[in-house]
């Protein structure tokens, strides 16, 4: 952008391995939301753009009427009523698990209460074409496998087979967890 070389400097993001450290415990969190132990939880945290393929995905857990599979949404946004909506009127109160906005400090107990981390936005949306979230370093550091919609900035960074689970379409997301769940690639993903 015109700069000097010498003078400018990258700053890569980076989180505190000591607060998403595997070892904290997400049992508050299930415990507060009633889900069980058997239950499946994919977690997405963040700010509820219209592209972060949050409904498709509520709306794909609505048809798949599998009561042991919970979303866990943390945060705000754009897409926020829309979630409520689809939840209350697809009868996903149990499902749908709507938490809104919660202090950074309660994050990586809310990712330790999941088994699936999520970042399925739209890919054609051009904003997050080369975009890398802080969130997932956050989930990868607590040893969760996540399922990501191919975008570019995540698979430069990330390449295959790095706990990153690839899918086309935010609709993806429901049977590709299911996938992992009943091939046992959770376990094989350290989760």
């Amino acid at each position: 952008m015109g700069a000097a070389p010498e003078r400018v400097d990258v700053v890569k993001p980076g989180i505190s391995l000591k607060k998403f450290d595997p070892a904290v415990s997400g049992d508050r969190v299930r415990q507060q939301y009633g889900i069980k132990k058997d239950d499946v939880v994919l977690l997405f945290m963040g700010w509820l753009y219209n592209f972060s393929g949050m409904k498709e995905v509520a709306l794909e857990l609505a048809k798949a009427k599998k009561n042991h599979i919970k979303l866990l949404v943390v945060g705000e946004g754009d897409a926020y009523e829309t979630l409520q909506r689809i939840r209350d009127d697809y009868g996903l109160l149990d499902t749908l698990i709507l938490t809104g906005r919660r202090p950074y400090e309660e994050i990586p107990e809310y990712i330790a209460a999941a088994d699936i981390c999520l970042l399925p936005a739209d890919p054609k949306e051009k904003v997050m074409h080369d975009g890398l979230p802080a969130k997932i370093y956050e989930y990868l550091a607590m040893a969760k496998p996540m399922i990501s919609t191919r975008l570019l900035g995540v698979m430069r960074e990330f390449g295959d087979g790095n706990g990153v689970v690839y899918i086309d379409r935010p609709e993806d997301t429901v049977n590709k967890a299911l996938e992992m769940v009943g091939s046992g690639q959770l376990k094989a993903l350290g989760a």
